[in-house]
């Protein structure tokens, strides 16, 4: 009986088999590497995407945040421009007032006062449409007796253009004279007309 020898063609079919699995292998390592190097491609790229448009939107909220900064100067410029106007304004309607307090100074003032110095102090409340200008007026003098000065406060207070007198201080001359120093809040107040508004 003849004999066959199967060893070579079976080591052979193994060797083939390791050479079909180690080359099937390699080829699904480098699919995979494949694969990865894709993804990781298309994600950096989208994430490169998403940078841009990160970029993009914080240059233009800096363009923004600028152009605000420049709008609240604008407003500043034109809040400034309105005060100056009003200012001149007031100056122009109050000019003929000086002359008409000094008036009526001359008038309220009793004999045995003597006024030293007077300083005004402006304010204004209101809406836009129509303001009241309010004058405090702080005057400084000396009065021969404390009737004397109360009788100057009584005229104030009954005077069309000073109101709302009080006494801030007083106290007796010094070197023995009979005269006080005095010190006194009045208030003056002019109605008048707005001529420049808000929002034009």
């Amino acid at each position: 009986m003849a004999r066959i020898n199967l060893l070579d063609w079976r080591g052979e079919l193994r060797q083939e088999r390791n050479k079909e699995f180690w080359i099937t292998f390699g080829l699904m390592l480098v699919l995979a590497a494949l694969i990865f190097v894709l993804v990781h491609f298309v994600m950096q790229s989208r994430i490169d995407n998403q940078d841009q448009r990160i970029n993009k939107l914080n240059t233009e909220i800096g363009i923004l945040k600028q152009q605000t900064k420049e709008i609240e100067k604008l407003k500043k410029e034109k809040e400034e421009l309105i005060k100056r106007m009003n200012l001149i304004t007031d100056l122009q309607r109050s000019r003929p007032e000086v002359v008409r307090m000094f008036d009526e100074l001359t008038r309220v003032t009793p004999e045995g006062i003597n006024l030293t110095t007077w300083q005004r102090v402006e304010t204004s409340v209101g809406n836009k449409n129509e303001r009241i200008l309010q004058h405090k007026l702080v005057f400084t003098g000396q009065g021969e007796t404390n009737p004397r000065i109360s009788e100057f406060m009584r005229k104030m207070d009954s005077s069309e253009r000073l109101q709302t007198s009080s006494l801030k201080d007083v106290n007796k001359q010094t070197k023995g004279l009979p005269a006080q120093n005095f010190t006194l809040e009045a208030k003056q107040v002019v109605p008048g007309k707005e001529t420049v508004e808000e929002g034009k």
